[in-house]
């Protein structure tokens, strides 16, 4: 009796990375790790100490066809009620969020939060990243969705990306190899390590008062008060998607216990008793509108998985 709950018990926590010296945790709650605090759980959820124990969960998920997804901040990330049935890596050990100044270079950790490389510039007297003060979430996934502003985007000061394909082998990525265009790069076919951003040289004190000012127009662009929101939709090309929203008469909608946000109608708001799936089945619903009232497609923000 004892030795076959011992073997039942066993087998629950055994997964099929234990042999790489990687510590992975089963049934992580992933609203532990979004910016929204929703979702479900993913099988399997591990943040690993350097790219070596990395490329043997990658190379391990690759050969035993076990679907895998990283995660940042979680600021655009919705997943499902019903989880996550793969692996998820979340890349915060020291060595993946290093910054490091080589003037007139930054050299950026995917994991290093984009706010921090931003400061770090400006601290440094280094131009072209200020304008990006008010934009959430790590160097990794700014890369992947070529975050930006009024002022420019990412993709602009990038010189190379070190990468990690599917069978746990890195590369550098030079400018070459690399395509960005409006909120979208061509690094959505690996895993982004890092990246090397050319910046101009500029006073300090004026970069820091224009950073200041970025991040005062950013957040009075923002719902402010809460955190519990997020962007719906990537802004079309000559216009906003707050006001195409607005032109739908998509104000007022709301899908269980999340609503758009009406003095920001490109956010979504979720209530204490909010889930994932309503927020899903809420911007559907605002995107459908969109499409039916205005004859154009919105492009989401926000990633479901």
């Amino acid at each position: 009796m004892n030795q076959r709950a011992h073997s039942s018990s066993s087998s629950e926590t055994a997964t099929p990375f234990d042999d790489l010296g990687v510590a992975v945790s089963r049934h992580e709650p992933l609203s532990h790790h979004t910016w929204l605090g929703l979702g479900g759980t993913a099988a399997y959820f591990c943040e690993p100490i350097d790219s070596d124990a990395l490329g043997r969960v990658v190379k391990r998920c690759h050969e035993q066809q076990i679907p895998l997804r990283m995660i940042g901040g979680g600021s655009n990330v919705l997943v499902p009620v019903a989880g996550f049935e793969g692996m998820v890596v979340r890349l915060s050990a020291p060595g993946f969020c290093g910054i490091d100044v080589q003037r007139p270079a930054i050299i950026a950790g995917a994991g290093a939060k984009l706010v921090h490389v931003v400061s770090a510039a400006v601290q440094a007297g280094l131009s072209g990243l200020e304008t990006l003060v008010d934009v959430p979430g790590t160097v990794g996934g700014a890369l992947v969705g070529n975050a930006g502003g009024h002022g420019g985007d990412i993709g602009e000061r990038v010189a190379d990306v070190t990468v990690m394909l599917a069978d746990g082998t890195t590369e550098v990525r030079d400018r070459s190899r690399l395509a960005f265009e409006s909120r979208w790069s061509n690094l959505d076919d690996c895993i982004i390590i890092g990246c090397r951003l050319e910046l101009d040289e500029e006073d300090a004190s004026l970069l820091t008062k224009r950073m200041q000012k970025q991040w005062i127009v950013g957040r009075s662009a923002q719902p402010s008060g809460t955190r519990t929101v997020a962007m719906m939709f990537k802004d079309p090309l000559g216009t906003t998607a707050e006001s195409l929203v607005a032109q739908a008469g998509a104000r007022e909608l709301r899908a269980g216990d999340a609503a758009v946000y009406a003095a920001h109608a490109n956010y979504v708001v979720a209530g204490p008793h909010c889930s994932s799936d309503d927020v899903r089945t809420l911007v559907e619903t605002v995107r459908s509108r969109v499409r039916e009232k205005l004859g154009i497609e919105l492009a989401p923000q926000i990633e479901v998985w």
